[in-house]
């Protein structure tokens, strides 16, 4: 064999085992990532109930002064036409 040949052959096996170990480090990454997802998602989960468990009085008390700035608007509506009179 020549000089050539052999340096090829080097240079592929070197890229080889470079490439395999790459895919290796990526599927135990991969791995890692779904293991790393499932502790996530009860959080996730946890944080939307908390969320919502918020936002439910908080509209309800947005829709509390709604109607009373609406009560006050009719009440001063009432009140200016009777000046009017």
């Amino acid at each position: 064999m020549d000089i050539t040949s052999v340096v090829i052959a080097i240079s592929l096996s070197i890229i080889t085992v470079a490439i395999v170990t790459c895919f290796v480090f990526l599927i135990k990454f991969i791995q890692d990532l779904r293991k790393l997802l499932k502790q996530v998602a009860p959080i996730v989960d946890d944080a939307n109930l908390i969320s919502t468990s918020i936002a439910r009085p908080v509209s309800s008390a947005s829709d509390f002064l709604m109607g009373f700035k609406n009560g006050f608007k009719l009440f001063n509506s009432f009140s200016k036409s009777k000046k009017d009179d």
